[in-house]
């Protein structure tokens, strides 16, 4: 797997480990009329589970379908639980290199009548990783909006919930 797309996950998830450290287990699962009743703990629970999907479907040997991702009520509303599953998917991060590159990605796309459709794409590890750090930025950015609007004054680095390409850009790169 490319080391810098797992330098940048692990990057991610300290981001967020980090965040987590600050806020109290209430602010954690709060429900925020911003984000129409969802909360920290609830985005917390969807960016570790994209990159659980993707470490148990590597290890396994299955397609990665991040549709059947699991919902754990535990990881929404146990802010040491996800600190924990965070620390546990870092440290699964470098196992992923012992896998071949090579995977398949399978979508399961609803139609606007709820209709289910299946298909299935070519995919790389690395490149399943970096969706997974993308989908965690947009994620981040969100949370990043709740806190400055209900928890003001967290110290958050400047790159938190940016994505690296808008951060560069930002810094003249």
């Amino acid at each position: 797997m490319n080391n810098n797309v797992k330098q940048s996950a692990i990057e991610l998830c300290k981001q967020l480990k980090n965040l987590l450290t600050q806020i109290s287990e209430e602010q954690f699962i709060a429900p925020l009329d911003l984000f129409s009743g969802s909360s920290i703990g609830q985005h917390t629970r969807h960016i570790i589970e994209f990159y659980q999907c993707l470490i148990d479907s590597v290890k396994k040997g299955e397609q990665i379908c991040y549709e059947d991702r699991q919902r754990s009520l535990t990881l929404e509303s146990d802010k040491y639980n996800a600190l924990a599953k965070i620390d546990e998917q870092i440290s699964s991060f470098s196992q992923l290199d012992n896998y071949t590159e090579d995977v398949v990605l399978k979508v399961k796309d609803y139609a606007q009548n709820l209709e289910m459709n299946e298909w299935s794409s070519p995919s790389t590890i690395s490149r399943e990783m970096h969706y997974c750090n993308e989908h965690t930025v947009h994620h981040l950015a969100i949370i990043k909006v709740g806190l400055m609007h209900y928890f003001p004054g967290l110290n958050l680095n400047d790159s938190f919930g940016v994505a690296k390409s808008t951060y560069a850009y930002r810094k003249g790169k």
